[in-house]
């Protein structure tokens, strides 16, 4: 198969076939759209908190769980061995950042459980404001990394449109 496009990154040169390129902007575009599933998920927690903050520690866990989904799968289509299903210790053996990111998670999915255990027991207010924060970041910096693997000129479409 000859190469369609080729890019620069540093010296090397990287040449893609139609249809691997292709098929990378479909995997792109199903991560964007869970990612796009996270975010709507985080603005109804935020819409949540104060009338119901337990639904809205839910959804911000849910949304959490889905963008983390995100880096896991990208992860498992480049492995020969998948991650584990907890996405939490798949993070952690992702290494780096993401490791980071699940170490940090642990007091709010300790927090998740003793809601789980209690059903009359309202989240920690901190609890659930570091949670959508925490949260909000880190769909951000996944939707960025999604998009760094692309050269700059099919990224500026996707930031146009």
């Amino acid at each position: 198969m000859t190469p369609t496009t080729s890019r620069r990154r540093g010296a090397a040169v990287l040449s893609v076939s139609a249809p691997s390129f292709r098929l990378r902007l479909a995997r792109l575009d199903q991560d964007q759209a869970d990612l796009e599933r996270a975010r709507d998920l985080l603005e109804q927690a935020r819409a949540a908190v104060q009338e119901d903050p337990r639904e809205a520690f839910e959804l911000a866990h849910r949304a959490a769980l889905r963008g983390a989904g995100v880096l896991v799968a990208r992860a498992n289509r480049e492995r020969r061995r998948p991650l584990p299903l907890n996405v939490w210790t798949a993070l952690e053996r992702l290494g780096k950042e993401d490791a980071e990111r699940a170490e940090s998670l642990a007091p709010l999915v300790s927090e998740r459980k003793r809601l789980d255990r209690n059903p009359s027991a309202l989240p920690d207010p901190d609890l659930l404001e570091l949670h959508l924060e925490g949260t909000a970041a880190h769909l951000a910096q996944i939707s960025q990394r999604l998009l760094d693997d692309f050269p700059a000129h099919i990224t500026d479409l996707t930031a146009a449109g």
